[in-house]
């Protein structure tokens, strides 16, 4: 009887499944944090905000505890919205997030 040559099967596998996963993080992410940072506006609520986001990644208190930051990042972007001492929005502001997905980004596209 013929012995059943399992490598090749074995080779799809390993390729398959991470771009799979790649696949579904990169184009099932939905409206990003950027789209999502036009609701917000100078003196809305902290919990208006976290409607819009969810509950932030990380809170950080403003100097001299006047107010604090919140932050939110997901694989293409950071928003910090800062808020006074009675939890409402002083400014909001975006960056380009510091992940794996935009180091890629980075080395794939060429540079101008």
């Amino acid at each position: 009887m013929p012995r059943f040559n399992r490598r090749p099967i074995i080779a799809l596998i390993l390729v398959a499944i991470p771009l799979a996963a790649w696949a579904v993080f990169v184009l099932a992410g939905g409206q990003d944090l950027k789209a999502r940072m036009g609701q917000v506006s100078s003196g809305m609520t902290r919990e208006q905000v976290e409607d819009i986001f969810g509950p932030p990644v990380l809170e950080m208190p403003v100097i001299n505890q006047r107010g604090h930051v919140l932050v939110w990042t997901d694989m293409r972007w950071q928003v910090d919205v800062v808020l006074d001492p009675d939890s409402r929005v002083i400014k909001c502001r975006c960056a380009p997030a510091d992940s794996a997905y935009r180091r890629m980004q980075k080395r794939l596209t060429p540079p101008p």
